[in-house]
């Protein structure tokens, strides 16, 4: 056996010429290609935009509590107040479908419970409350009576006000033959009719005196009114 080579010179060859041709294709590293990575730039935006709404949610967040902080209750004007108080009262002489049962000033709010006989009346009268003036309210029945009691929003003064401006008022005020006034301790009582009770309520406002003191109104089944008027603690 001998291999042909026709690359070295011809005649025999001593040794195995080292001359020789090829027929396999020598194989080439392909080039490989820069590519640039947009994954990686389009994480780093994502994470920049995530960042942007965390921080715009926290500001909103400490927005919404600072609202709550500084106006925990509805505004209502005292004056609103108590002149729900005394329509009520006035409607209380002549209207059997809805009477006044009490009514409470104390420092922080006021209690006003109203009676009915029927519960459509009480339902028709606290409609829009909620939606509008955001007063909360309660429904109950006792004793066969159908009841709601409405909260009103009040700031009372608690430095408080004097009886002897009390009496003084009393004697400065216009009341019916009615009427019936003690001073017991550090209270004021006053029985009489609802113009009676009206009237010194409406002199008590005049005066800057309503948010100083304690009150309760009760409306008895005499049909009289007992206004109690208490002096707040220093």
């Amino acid at each position: 056996m001998f291999s042909p080579n026709f690359i070295a010179n011809p005649g025999i060859q001593k040794e195995a010429a080292e001359e020789s041709w090829s027929f396999l294709q020598k194989k080439v590293n392909p080039v490989k290609e820069t590519v640039p990575k947009p994954a990686v730039e389009k994480k780093k935006n994502t994470k920049a935009i995530f960042a942007i709404y965390i921080w715009a949610a926290c500001i909103l967040l400490v927005i919404a509590w600072a609202g709550l902080f500084m106006n925990p209750k509805p505004k209502v004007s005292p004056d609103m107040v108590l002149n729900q108080v005394i329509d009520l009262i006035i409607e209380s002489g002549y209207m059997k479908e809805l009477q006044l049962a009490e009514a409470h000033f104390n420092p922080d709010f006021v209690k006003v419970t109203i009676k009915a006989g029927e519960l459509s009346a009480l339902q028709n009268f606290t409609l829009g409350y909620r939606k509008e003036d955001q007063i909360p309210y309660e429904i109950f029945r006792k004793n066969n009576v159908n009841y709601v009691s409405l909260n009103f929003p009040w700031v009372g003064n608690k430095k408080g006000g004097s009886l002897e401006t009390l009496k003084a008022l009393a004697t400065k005020t216009v009341f019916s033959n009615k009427i019936s006034i003690n001073f017991s301790g550090n209270n004021f009582e006053l029985h009489g009719r609802s113009s009676d009770i009206i009237s010194y309520l409406l002199q008590m406002a005049d005066n800057g005196l309503i948010q100083k003191f304690t009150l309760s109104v009760f409306h008895l089944e005499s049909g009289q009114f007992y206004l109690k008027v208490q002096a707040n603690q220093v």
